[in-house]
């Protein structure tokens, strides 16, 4: 079974999905920011940033699949973009953070965790070919654990941390 990528982005896409342009300015995601936590560490927001420059260098050089992707393929490389999403939250939760920020900071790389976390159960549905009704029973939970990650970057000055 040949896999859609931009089901894929829209589904997961935040990453893992990630790709597409998801998040764009709708009502549910300007409610997103505004409710978002807000954090006063300046130092953290722009060591954040230039982590996440530095991932989205990876996604703007290397996350191209073949248009006739089979299972296998498509899986390794949804895996290898989850892979790289892991990365960027190892290297965020190294950076020091105000203790005032940590909560808020923690939450959002714990909705990180998660993102990545489901990254994997995708990829191994694509693997068997059974995407389709992951797709369906969690699209709007993943959308809206897209939609905290996306709205705590904007909200916090950090807009290289927001991937569509």
């Amino acid at each position: 079974m040949r896999v859609d990528f931009r089901a894929f982005a829209a589904t997961i896409a935040l990453s893992i999905g990630l790709l597409t342009a998801i998040t764009s300015c709708t009502t549910a995601d300007q409610a997103a920011v505004k409710a978002a936590p807000r954090i006063s560490d300046a130092t953290f927001e722009a060591a954040a940033r230039q982590v996440c420059l530095g991932t989205k260098h990876i996604f703007d050089t290397d996350t191209s699949l073949p248009k006739n992707a089979g299972n296998k393929q498509s899986a390794d490389f949804l895996d290898h973009l989850d892979a790289t999403f892991a990365d960027l939250v190892r290297q965020l939760r190294a950076i020091p953070v105000a203790v005032a920020d940590q909560p808020a900071v923690s939450g959002w790389l714990a909705d990180w965790d998660a993102y990545v976390a489901y990254g994997h159960t995708y990829a191994a549905a694509v693997r068997t070919g059974s995407e389709g009704p992951l797709i369906q029973r969690d699209s709007a939970s993943q959308g809206a654990l897209r939609r905290r990650i996306q709205a705590f970057a904007t909200a916090n000055n950090m807009a290289s941390c927001h991937f569509q």
